[in-house]
């Protein structure tokens, strides 16, 4: 078990330096020159100083060589810091782009099952812990540079000296990597309770008015999970750094130890024993806070890999293509018919709920309203025929053609959706003339008229695509998300239960108004909907019982 620890560590630890190197492209080989160039001034400062303290060299030449290299050393290390805080800076920048790009291309129902907390604690702690492994290993490049230059004027000293602490270095390092195996489990374990804790705190700031309304409940949250995670966090923590903190002072005893060893029990086989001691004891104690730094990166580089492993567990692959191609945005498909032929799409596993086979074809220009009671499967009906759901058997057609996974992007966009679970976003994002060639007309204007005939004219105003307010009534925020797919003008709308939040005036406009306005205008119109007064309005009805279709049938109307 420990040996699969630790094989599962190291393969981590070098997807995570992988992922540094191709986050790092060619300001690695930059910081790796600088580095070496620093290497050369700092080894040049030990050479002059032991010079200087042994006494051989003139003094005034030593003086000036000195001068040459420590401002060599200044300028090369401001160099240094400059490249590596642009790359550090750019490289996060890109890292979060990648992240939320790839996030949007997570299969929709994969997305429902990790949960909004754990995608949240992705995009927030886990990309700032990989943050801090792109800063560390710019650092770590210089440092390692200096140990590599320090190294070599050792060897010139003495190389027996040299492979002595190199082995002892050796010994330090596994021992390291050996105590490190436990705290690895404990940051592991500590980042689970991180991501239960987001999830308290979704349920803090959505639950905030029924926190206020009862202290009991406020009570036993804020005194029993929110306390006990965060309690926990603390004391995982704790124990981890602890053991990095030991492990680290057992790796410093080693090298003062090494340097002892030299100082004290190595006979140098000729020369000038005093001084080659001198000049190693001056060297490795100069060379101790580069090591001490390329240790502290070990411990470092256990939490970014921990947090890559979080990012990929949401379907997110680093320098991978996404998992889900993405839609031309400035395509507008068309279509003649939709067809879903015997789908089947076992959606809850806890209550073994299976919807289908379904057998459903939707041609333009129809008006097909969906009914059935709570459970019955209407909402997942819905997201599977918009694309949102891959269905586990069966097929989606698309003018007679299945949707494979790699065009379901570009089928989605036939859709225009307000879902049960709607969200209405800040502005009108990707419908001005620039975003999404073809749409007619200036935005602002369209919004403005659509606002007017959906009664929100008084409440929120547009300005360049952006919505005044959207502290409105549930109702009046449901208006808004129609708002959206109205501007959007695709073929099909899909409205899952729109009207139950609107007044008995505003259903009559969107049942005899709205919507046979847009059936006039060639869209097809997939109303999910419990009027049963508004039923004649349809071409069809289709009534789902328990995941099965029950019943498909004409309401009369043509």
């Amino acid at each position: 078990m420990k040996a699969k620890i630790e094989r599962t560590a190291a393969a981590r630890s070098s997807t995570v330096a992988r992922f540094v190197l191709r986050a790092a492209g060619t300001a690695t080989f930059v910081m790796t020159g600088l580095g070496a160039l620093a290497s050369g001034f700092n080894a040049g400062v030990i050479a002059i100083v032991h010079r200087a303290i042994d006494g051989s060299g003139e003094r005034s030449a030593l003086g000036l060589a000195f001068v040459g290299v420590c401002l060599g050393k200044v300028l090369s290390a401001y160099v240094a810091g400059r490249v590596a805080d642009t790359y550090s800076q750019e490289s996060m920048t890109q890292l979060r782009r990648e992240v939320m790009r790839k996030l949007l291309a997570v299969p929709y129902r994969d997305f429902e099952r990790i949960g909004s907390a754990r995608a949240l604690a992705a995009l927030t702690s886990d990309i700032a812990v990989l943050h801090s492994a792109l800063d560390l290993t710019a650092s770590a490049t210089v440092n390692a540079a200096v140990l590599i230059g320090g190294a070599l004027y050792l060897c010139y000293l003495s190389w027996h000296a040299l492979l002595a602490m190199l082995l002892l270095c050796a010994v330090g390092f596994a021992l390291y990597r050996t105590m490190s195996v436990h705290t690895r489990a404990l940051l592991v374990e500590a980042r689970n309770q991180s991501a239960r804790l987001y999830g308290y705190f979704e349920s803090l700031t959505a639950g905030m008015a029924e926190l206020k309304l009862n202290a009991a409940r406020r009570k036993a949250l804020l005194d029993g999970p929110l306390l006990d995670t965060t309690e926990s966090m603390l004391a995982l923590g704790m124990r981890a750094h602890a053991g990095h903190l030991l492990a680290q002072s057992a790796n410093n005893a080693l090298v003062l130890g090494a340097i002892g060893f030299v100082l004290f029990l190595l006979p140098v086989g000729s020369g000038d024993h005093a001084k080659v001691v001198s000049g190693y004891v001056l060297t490795g104690l100069y060379l101790v806070g580069p090591l001490s730094a390329l240790l502290r990166l070990l411990p470092a580089y256990t939490s970014p890999s921990i947090a890559l492993q979080r990012i990929e567990e949401i379907g997110v692959r680093l320098g991978q293509a996404s998992s889900e191609p993405s839609a031309d945005p400035a395509q507008r498909p068309e279509f003649r018919s939709i067809e879903l032929r015997d789908v089947v799409l076992r959606y809850d596993e806890q209550r073994a709920f299976t919807l289908g086979p379904i057998a459903l074809r939707l041609e333009r220009g129809e008006m097909v309203l969906i009914t059935g009671g709570n459970g019955s499967g209407k909402s997942t009906l819905a997201k599977l025929l918009v694309g949102l759901y891959a269905p586990d058997a069966g097929e989606v057609c698309w003018d007679g053609c299945a949707v494979q996974s790699a065009e379901r992007d570009r089928y989605r966009q036939l859709f225009s959706v307000v879902l049960s679970e709607f969200y209405v976003f800040d502005r009108l994002y990707g419908l001005a003339e620039h975003e999404l060639p073809g749409l007619p007309g200036n935005l602002d204007d369209r919004a403005r008229e659509w606002l007017g005939r959906l009664g929100l004219a008084d409440v929120v105003a547009v300005d360049h695509g952006a919505l005044s307010s959207r502290d409105v009534s549930r109702g009046q925020r449901k208006r808004l998300a129609l708002l959206a797919v109205l501007l959007e003008d695709r073929p099909v709308y899909v409205l899952d239960e729109w009207a139950a939040d609107q007044d008995s005036e505003f259903k009559e406009i969107f049942y005899r108004q709205l919507l046979p306005e847009l059936k006039r205008r060639g869209k097809t119109l997939v109303i999910i909907s419990h009027d049963e007064r508004f039923y004649e309005l349809a071409d069809r009805r289709i009534h789902l019982v328990d995941g099965r279709l029950a019943e498909i049938g004409r309401t009369g109307h043509s």
